[in-house]
């Protein structure tokens, strides 16, 4: 009998236990409204049919478009959210609503990571970290990093370990191997990023075994010297929860998986260590500036848009 009694306490601690584990980890959504498209937003459809996240918001007519191919794009025949010549506005009435709202993602979290550079093919694993309270993200890149911001040192110079961060503000690019940061001004993103971007849901899916919830942000713009471009930042977390599986970012030609996700508090040294161990950290060079340690502008990921005209920039 006092077996049965010990296991029966044994049975309620455990079960308390992954009730505060759940509570920890419990899912919030963004505030239920009527979501729609901003102007530049791609794959509208402002059918009655089709869900409001699909809507082009007030103003706005989705119309035909061509994204013409690059080197990790393929041409794109879709829509795009433009501005109206009509001044009418629509109702909501008899509209069909998402069946899904974006979650809120974890104040600070960590997993570990594996990439791959849709630019190259190239993959490899790391780590990452982030801390609203200091608008703080980490991501270690191993073997060798997908961002070229080693700029005098020649394209090839970058092609070894790195770490991205963000910190109050700044971005941060650090190679510890030849001891050198370059550093930007460009803040992390929000827990509530996909309240704000009004990410629309785009389904589920399969990810390396586990079923995700897709939520899209695609858009277009058209950078000097680069022409058009689609930019994606989609985020696919696991179904109804705010559990990230995997972040695709076209800016930057590629996509983190995370794995073995962990919810707490983390030590603010994680980001200030190695900040602090490379400065001074050098500013992106342009033509008011005489050090050449660093690219101009951060997420620089494509040898096609290499600043110099050859590889060693002499």
């Amino acid at each position: 009998m006092k077996f049965i009694a010990k296991m029966k306490s044994i049975i309620k601690l455990l079960a308390l236990i992954l009730i505060v584990i759940k509570q920890s980890q419990s899912t919030v959504l963004c505030p239920s409204k009527l979501r729609c498209m901003d102007e530049t937003r791609l794959n509208c459809n402002n059918s009655l049919s089709a869900p409001t996240d699909f809507h082009c918001c007030d103003g706005l007519d989705c119309v035909a478009a061509i994204i013409p191919a690059t080197d990790t794009q393929d041409q794109l025949n879709t829509t795009i959210c433009v501005t109206s010549s009509s001044k009418q506005h629509q109702t909501a009435n008899n509209k069909t609503t998402s069946p899904k709202t974006p979650p809120i993602m974890a104040s600070s979290w960590s997993a570990a990571t594996t990439y791959y550079n849709m630019s190259n093919g190239d993959t490899g694993w790391g780590y990452f970290w982030y801390d609203v309270s200091h608008q703080a993200i980490r991501t270690d890149f191993y073997p060798i990093c997908p961002f070229l911001q080693l700029y005098e040192a020649g394209v090839d110079a970058n092609y070894i370990p790195c770490s991205v961060l963000f910190y109050e503000g700044q971005n941060y690019y650090v190679y510890p191997s030849v001891q050198t940061c370059c550093n930007y001004t460009f803040p992390a993103w929000q827990p509530d990023w996909l309240c704000q971007s009004n990410a629309t849901f785009n389904g589920t899916i399969l990810i390396d075994g586990q079923m995700a919830d897709f939520w899209t942000i695609e858009w277009f713009s058209n950078f000097t010297g680069e022409g058009s471009v689609r930019n994606i930042r989609n985020m696919y977390t696991q179904v109804d929860s705010r559990i990230p599986i995997r972040f695709r970012e076209d800016l930057d030609t590629g996509y983190l998986d995370f794995h073995d996700y962990v919810e707490g508090p983390i030590d603010q040294t994680i980001f200030t260590s190695i900040i602090n161990a490379y400065t001074p950290c050098h500013q992106g060079h342009h033509s008011e500036s005489t050090d050449r340690t660093c690219t101009r502008y951060n997420s620089q990921t494509l040898r096609r848009s290499w600043p110099c005209d050859n590889p060693t920039c002499s």
